[in-house]
């Protein structure tokens, strides 16, 4: 529930005790954060392949190589966020595992997971 709360940015729970009640205030996602995830979503969708690019520089700067497989990853995902790896995988012709090792290459470096497993999205970090 804690992750939960952060990646919507909400506030963290609050507890309260009353003699020998406690009480676990839940904070309200606000149409804010959902109108900002709807603007993520818009600006990978709006321009992908000028967003690849941008990924593509920053890994030659770093010094990391992107191979097609994983430019083929990121343009998938910036076609659709809430893309899973079985759907990656039966795109670009690899297994899953070859796809969970990509994502996991370039995990915090070109990408983000936003929320769980089932039911989050990625984040093409720029």
């Amino acid at each position: 529930m804690y992750r939960e709360l952060e990646v919507n940015g909400a506030a963290p729970l609050s507890f309260h005790t009353d003699d020998f009640i406690l009480k676990v205030s839940v904070p309200r996602v606000t149409e804010k954060l959902i109108e900002d995830s709807d603007r993520l979503i818009e600006k990978l969708i709006e321009n992908p392949d000028r967003l690849i690019e941008k990924l593509i520089e920053k890994a030659t700067g770093n010094g990391d190589k992107l191979t097609e497989n994983r430019i083929a990853i990121l343009r998938l995902i910036a076609g659709n966020p809430y893309i899973s790896q079985s759907e990656l995988a039966k795109t670009i012709g690899i297994s899953v595992t070859a796809i969970s090792n990509n994502i996991n290459v370039m995990r915090d470096k070109y990408l983000r997971r936003v929320g769980p497993d089932r039911g989050g999205f990625w984040e093409i970090m720029e």
